[in-house]
């Protein structure tokens, strides 16, 4: 209780004096303070709880969107590695097509030069002949003449009716000595153009046998390559690089001498090597890697080979050491496949 002063009055033992009267409305006011003081804690707290929840909401969708983000992500990454080993096989295949046409065409040089040097060979052979021919007209022209001399002397002896018996018997010998000769030059020449005529004839045969010869090789090799072209699609899977160890081998001839590079993964720069070192380092991959090795044999521009020597040193590789080969269903596969170049991956 306050007094009159407004002042609150402290002494001891007032309670007693002013009763009971005052207990009340100060419960009630120190009540109402609590009550009060609760409310605005409640307000405090609930305010504080509802930017809780929204923040834990914004942070809910945040994760939800780097999610979503990151799922797309991981889709599109997916997909471009993919097309990343669609692009490499489509190289890799092109790159093998492009050396087998190298094959091919070196192959049809070789051909070439064959047939050229068939064709020089047969010129020289012709030039012979013409040549043994000359002569032996040659030798007719002068056969004639000696059988017009004959004559003449014949003629000359018969004009010298004086002469005496012997000179004339000798004259007739000689005269019959003559033509015989003539008669054997006669005959000489005869089988000289009849062994030319044959000569000839068989030189035809010759070249005409070789021209069918060549075309049913060709039309052989042809129909090899369709053949094993469609066996390889239906049976055996293309010939790829993916999930393979990649070797890339340089062959070439530079100077008369021949050079191998190698170099390993497609990285780095290519190494010089020759043939032995090349077979370790090709054995010793080929055991260190358990999916085997893809070998890819890369001829030059203007390699100086030939088709024989690049096409044997290829298959060489290929059947040792590649992996494609390695994994032949068909014994009679490896032994075919070092004859005819075929078009596969």
């Amino acid at each position: 209780m306050k007094d009159s002063g407004g002042f609150i009055d402290l002494r001891l033992n007032r309670q007693d004096a002013q009763g009971n009267e005052s207990f009340w409305p100060s419960f009630t006011d120190v009540m109402t303070v609590i009550m009060m003081i609760f409310l605005i804690s409640m307000v405090v707290v609930l305010l504080r709880n509802m930017e809780l929840v929204k923040e834990i909401r914004a942070t809910v969708e945040a994760e939800r969107q780097a999610m979503e983000l990151a799922r797309s992500t991981g889709e599109e990454k997916e997909s471009l590695a993919s097309q990343l080993d669609t692009a490499l096989e489509q190289l890799n295949a092109a790159d093998s097509r492009i050396n087998e046409l190298q094959l091919q065409v070196m192959r049809l040089q070789e051909q070439n030069s064959i047939r050229a040097k068939a064709i020089a060979d047969r010129d020289t052979r012709l030039e012979l002949l013409l040549e043994e021919r000359n002569e032996l007209a040659q030798q007719a022209a002068q056969l004639a003449l000696d059988k017009q001399a004959a004559a003449d002397a014949a003629t000359a002896a018969k004009k010298q009716e004086t002469l005496s018996r012997r000179e004339l018997a000798d004259l007739q010998q000689k005269y019959v000595s003559m033509k015989e000769q003539l008669a054997r030059q006669n005959l000489q020449i005869a089988m000289l153009k009849a062994k030319l005529e044959n000569q000839d004839q068989e030189l035809a045969r010759s070249l005409e046998q070789r021209q069918n010869v060549e075309e049913k090789y060709l039309v052989l090799a042809d129909e090899y390559d369709s053949l094993k072209v469609r066996y390889d699609k239906l049976v055996r899977p293309a010939r790829s690089a993916k999930g393979r160890h990649l070797v890339e081998v340089r062959y070439f001839k530079k100077g008369g001498k021949r050079h191998i590079e190698w170099r390993d993964a497609g990285q780095g720069e290519f190494k010089a090597v020759s043939r032995s070192q090349l077979d370790r380092i090709l054995s010793n991959l080929k055991q260190q890697q358990p999916d085997g090795l893809y070998v890819k044999v890369i001829l030059p521009k203007n390699n100086g080979l030939s088709y024989s020597e690049a096409w044997k040193f290829t298959n060489y590789l290929h059947k040792k050491y590649d992996y494609y080969f390695q994994e032949s269903p068909n014994p009679d596969e490896e032994a075919t496949a070092g004859k005819t170049p075929t078009p596969s991956n």
